[in-house]
């Protein structure tokens, strides 16, 4: 299987004697849908934060498509969709405006018309509905047609039908892409994961749809 990701002894901390990510190792491969799942606080934003080079680790390696991204520079490979509330308070202008900042309308026609955004490029992005606005961030990410995507909680805030939406969304746009979603929602990432790594253990954790209900006590700290 070819690596599109991989993490090697990854260790990260934001005060010296509290570590929160500690010597972490896995790959993620072509075309898999893979969920980091965890508690709050457990370090999977990070995590992501690290993959994309916004942060630095104190230790261990990243490869991207196998390079390192200390040296990687082929971004356009990787779409990247950020938690909704952190942006949606910067953005005011209306999405055609948004799109058009990172591609030339007749580039991103075939995400307006897979996305059903015709209704909404005259809008602005704060007056939009949850699910709107998380279909925009998607847009935006599918851009430059990444052949991996990263999610951060994409559920998180909307109603039952909006949730319902992005993940078929996810779904299609996984057939042909690798897609790694941080997710607090259980249901949705045993639904759609290949695989999962736990975080907020003892150890970190490789594991299937089929074995994550045996570690949900362990991992949320339920008795």
């Amino acid at each position: 299987m070819q690596e599109v990701l991989r993490v090697e002894n990854l260790r990260f901390r934001y005060k010296k004697d509290e570590p929160l990510i500690e010597d972490i190792s896995f790959s993620v491969y072509k075309g898999e849908f893979f969920c980091v799942v965890g508690p709050n606080g457990s370090g999977k934003t990070t995590l992501l934060k690290l993959i994309l080079g916004f942060l630095k680790p104190h230790q261990g390696r990243i490869y991207l498509f196998g390079e390192d991204i200390r040296s990687f520079n082929r971004w356009e490979k990787v779409g990247y969709v950020p938690q909704r509330f952190s942006v949606e308070k910067f953005w005011t202008g209306t999405v055609e405006e948004l799109l058009r900042k990172v591609a030339k309308k007749e580039k991103i026609g075939w995400i307006i018309a897979f996305l059903h955004l015709e209704n909404l490029l005259k809008k602005q992005f704060v007056k939009l509905s949850g699910g709107e606005q998380q279909k925009v961030l998607l847009a935006l990410a599918l851009t430059k047609n990444p052949d991996l995507l990263i999610l951060d909680e994409p559920l998180t805030g909307l109603d039952i039908h909006a949730q319902e939406h992005i993940e078929n969304t996810l779904r299609e746009i996984a057939k042909d892409r690798t897609v790694v979603v941080v997710s607090h929602d259980i249901g949705f990432v045993l639904r759609n994961a290949n695989r999962m790594l736990c975080f907020g253990m003892q150890e970190c954790k490789i594991t299937y749809p089929e074995q994550f209900t045996k570690l949900i006590r362990e991992l949320y700290g339920l008795h």
